[in-house]
């Protein structure tokens, strides 16, 4: 048990390939429930983690990580298959600010090696459920009309709104 959310997070540093292999292969709704699963391991290696006090700075890491690799995948992997400027925009965004707080946490751990630094606020844990919402309708995109697409990208863009307004937040309480 003491090592099992650490394989939830790693086991998320993978699961974006098999999930747009199966996408590709029009398994719309199987790369979605698959997706949706990973995505819940978020959640539940977090839990693990400290309902068996097995919390450590590796698992932190390894949770930002895996969050960070499974969601630009395949958001990047959307920009080419849906070719959206759209989508291609707020998926940018998206990449910036992700690479930015990613440089800004390893930074500050590096200056101070306190793992308080590179926790997660609650905007930020919101940002991640509704990107993972997103990434979910998109999946199920190609079964659906344009609508449902149009839905998909207005959720995005509030995930992308939420990141920011977290990032910011993340600025000043680091700067206090």
């Amino acid at each position: 048990m003491k090592y099992l959310p650490n394989i939830l997070s790693s086991l998320r540093l993978i699961s974006s390939i098999p999930i747009i292999i199966l996408f590709q292969q029009e398994f719309f709704i199987t790369s979605t429930i698959f997706f949706f699963a990973v995505s819940f391991t978020d959640y539940f290696d977090g839990y693990l983690a400290r309902k068996y006090s097995t919390e450590s700075d590796l698992g932190a890491f390894l949770d930002l990580i895996a969050d960070k690799i499974l969601v630009l995948s395949v958001l990047i992997w959307f920009v080419y298959f849906f070719s959206n400027i759209y989508l291609t925009v707020l998926v940018i965004f998206i990449v910036i600010r992700e690479i930015i707080v990613t440089s800004l946490r390893y930074y500050l751990i590096s200056k101070s090696s306190d793992s308080d630094s590179i926790k997660v606020n609650q905007l930020g844990k919101l940002k991640t459920v509704f990107q993972f919402i997103a990434i979910s309708l998109l999946l199920l995109c190609p079964m659906f009309e344009e609508n449902f697409y149009n839905i998909s990208l207005a959720i995005l863009f509030f995930s992308m709104v939420l990141s920011y307004i977290s990032f910011f937040t993340y600025l000043k309480r680091i700067g206090n």
